[in-house]
């Protein structure tokens, strides 16, 4: 069976789409079967592959909101062993309106449910909210990855995402797990970069990735080229970076203790526990 993992992050701009566009392709590439499903109605994934509004033949919400087959919906990227379900919204404010399923239903959790024999990975992106949409994500994930820009408002933002977890992983979901908290937008010649870091780390102890994600102005080019990064540039910091990450994913081991992490995170097992579908 496959692992459901959200990639969650209620501000903007911390690189959660870069995230999920370029670790995909890295563990696609690493011969891994993934899924990548945009449930931010800006439809930036898409936009990263090259799909205009007229190549979508249908999106996440049409499963959710119009009974439409998930199967129909899946589209295959140039990648391969990397498809993507896009989100399809004619526009933002559109989205913003459209509200997922409430968490009652658990709709989203019973959809993906489904897929996950198909697929080693099923990664999902967040609004970047506390949204509905993001709570049907935490309920349907088996765990999370919440990127970090290396500044102080979105050190200072952590707080609700962590109480919102900690509520789903109660009420909901009570496997969630997290896979870790990745350090992204790294510039080390920048001493607020360096004390956000050691910050992130100093508080989060074990949870945070050894990789982090450099300023790269590759990255940035995604859109332009329609294609993630390690498709036009192997060797540029941003690519690297993101194949270092799929690799620590894979080969992610250990114990933590739990009461360390009780009063802060939904994990309370060991990391060993967490890995159910690595071999």
């Amino acid at each position: 069976m496959g692992e459901i993992i959200s990639i969650v992050s209620q501000k903007g701009g911390v690189g959660k789409t870069t995230t999920a566009v370029n670790l995909c392709a890295s563990l696609a590439r690493l011969n891994r079967k993934i899924l990548l499903i945009d449930l931010d109605p800006q439809g930036h994934v898409s936009t990263s592959f090259g799909f205009g509004k007229f190549d979508i033949k249908g999106g996440i919400y049409d499963v959710i909101h119009s009974s439409m087959n998930i199967e129909d919906t899946i589209h295959s990227t140039n990648i391969t062993n990397f498809d993507l379900i896009p989100s399809n919204f004619d526009n933002e404010e559109d989205g913003k309106n459209y509200y997922i399923a409430p968490l009652k239903e658990l709709k989203l959790k019973n959809i993906l449910s489904s897929l996950k024999s198909h697929y080693e990975f099923i990664f999902i992106d967040c609004p970047p909210s506390l949204s509905n949409a993001t709570s049907n994500a935490l309920v349907s994930a088996d765990s999370i990855i919440i990127p970090i820009q290396c500044e102080y408002y979105a050190l200072k933002a952590l707080g609700k995402l962590l109480k919102l977890t900690r509520a789903i992983k109660k009420h909901y979901n009570p496997e969630l797990q997290y896979r870790g908290f990745l350090l992204t937008m790294v510039d080390l010649r920048n001493n607020l970069s360096k004390r956000v870091m050691n910050k992130v780390r100093y508080t989060l102890k074990g949870l945070v990735f050894e990789t982090m994600i450099p300023r790269n102005i590759r990255l940035a080019e995604v859109p332009y080229y329609g294609k993630p990064a390690i498709e036009f540039d192997k060797s540029c910091k941003g690519s690297t970076s993101y194949l270092e990450l799929a690799k620590e994913i894979l080969n992610q081991d250990g114990t933590t203790d739990s009461n360390l992490f009780k009063n802060l995170t939904p994990r309370e097992e060991p990391v060993s526990k967490q890995m159910k579908v690595i071999n």
